[in-house]
């Protein structure tokens, strides 16, 4: 059956799309099934925090397994720290939706680029840091610190953003066998 002129149409928008993504490869309403591993646990990570945040607790049960069995026990403590951060610098509400939310927002990309940046030898974390997040009297942005932390032990642990190729299974479909 050859493709319908639809088919090719719609091909030719994704490759253009593709082109058209900023150098850190993130985009605003990208599809997380379009990232990598490292990229979407992440974005998983932070949103799981914001909730149990916003439910008052300080650190989600569900995160902290997740961390473990990534053989990395301290990295909900510094998602947690990350949440914390951002919420302390950022003068606006942040778009960081529930976890089951398909597509980055303009926040995620924000924290990608910048822990991505953070990741790699001879990149400038601090040219990819948002301007708004870096507003601090000495220069110094409160994101910058927990950023790191978390940046090199995601690191450890083999999980490079930017680097991985697009696993054969989808998040969703992923996440459980993490977590068991």
């Amino acid at each position: 059956m050859s493709p319908t002129e639809g088919d090719v149409m719609k091909s030719a928008e994704a490759t253009l799309d593709l082109f058209s993504r900023p150098a850190g490869g993130y985009a605003p309403d990208q599809p997380l099934a379009e990232l990598g591993f490292a990229e979407q646990f992440l974005v998983w990570s932070l949103r799981v925090q914001w909730r149990v945040a916003e439910d008052g607790a300080e650190r989600s049960v569900l995160l902290q397994r997740a961390f473990d069995a990534l053989e990395l026990p301290g990295g909900a403590a510094m998602v947690a720290d990350l949440a914390s951060a951002l919420t302390r610098t950022v003068q606006r509400p942040l778009s960081i939706p529930c976890p089951r939310w398909r597509v980055l927002t303009s926040d995620e990309v924000r924290v990608l680029c910048f822990v991505a940046a953070l990741q790699r030898h001879g990149a400038s974390p601090s040219a990819a840091l948002d301007p708004a997040w870096a507003a601090a009297p000495c220069g110094a942005s409160p994101i910058w610190g927990p950023a790191q932390r978390l940046a090199l032990a995601l690191s450890a642990a083999g999980l490079v953003l930017g680097t991985a190729c697009h696993s054969s299974v989808p998040f969703p479909e992923a996440m459980p066998r993490l977590l068991h």
